[in-house]
């Protein structure tokens, strides 16, 4: 039996989260990058802290993304200031019952990736799979086990439970061999983002390099072989928009 699974690409494991959960990749990048605009629109946030260049979607743009498409997301897991961690909602074996209910979205903090959980009908039964895009594909998993994992502080599953219809199927994109790889253009980011790029401040190194005056030689060696460097570099950024 062949299983849904989109494998990672860069540091896009929040969006195939997304699209392992719901076995379609109905949602795509646009979709993740729309959720950030939105973010930045109501808080004001900045968008780098909710994208990268390659990805690396902050939780709120993961949930937001699934929200614009109709879909409730609920926190499964309450962290007390005692550190105990309690779930707050249906449990995992109840929620396989829910006809609404679509997966689970896991934040793992400490490696700063996601997966998920799903339910998968087999021989006429429901049964939890546990995704993870850098895996070889979705593995079986008792729903007790997901559970332990995520009330665990060594594990600390963060998991966000989807309800809602069953998501329209759109087949993934297929990987691109070696060889198409090589004959793709480079990456553009949007316009967006280098605009903010470019409002960082310059790096000034004037300070540095009046203290190191005196200090040690080596400092002063260093001084003059790398910072005068680094300063090429950051001018060079300004200059070409990166």
């Amino acid at each position: 039996m062949s299983l849904f699974f989109v494998r990672q690409r860069t540091n896009q494991c929040g969006l195939h989260a997304i699209q392992n959960m719901f076995k379609s990749a109905k949602i795509n990048n646009e979709d993740m990058r729309n959720a950030v605009e939105v973010i930045h629109e109501k808080t004001g946030d900045n968008k780098m802290n909710h994208e990268s260049f390659g990805g690396d979607w902050s939780v709120s743009a993961v949930v937001t993304a699934i929200k614009a498409h109709g879909y409730d997301v609920e926190r499964g897991v309450m962290s007390k200031a005692n550190g105990k961690r309690d779930w707050s909602g249906q449990e995992l074996e109840t929620l396989l019952e829910d006809d609404k209910f679509q997966g689970v979205i896991i934040h793992q903090p400490t490696t700063r990736h996601y997966t998920c959980l799903r339910p998968e009908l087999i021989n006429g039964q429901k049964h939890f799979f546990y995704v993870d895009s850098q895996s070889e594909g979705p593995i079986r998993i008792s729903s007790r086990l997901a559970m332990r994992r995520c009330l665990s502080a060594a594990y600390a599953w963060e998991p966000y439970i989807v309800k809602g219809s069953t998501m329209e199927y759109v087949a993934p994109t297929p990987l691109a061999m070696p060889e198409q790889i090589a004959r793709q253009n480079r990456f553009n980011p949007t316009e967006n983002f280098m605009r903010e790029w470019r409002s960082l401040p310059r790096t000034d190194y004037s300070q540095f390099l009046q203290e190191t005056k005196t200090e040690a030689p080596e400092l002063r060696e260093y001084a003059e072989e790398v910072v005068p460097e680094h300063r090429s570099a950051s001018v060079a950024r300004d200059n070409t928009g990166m």
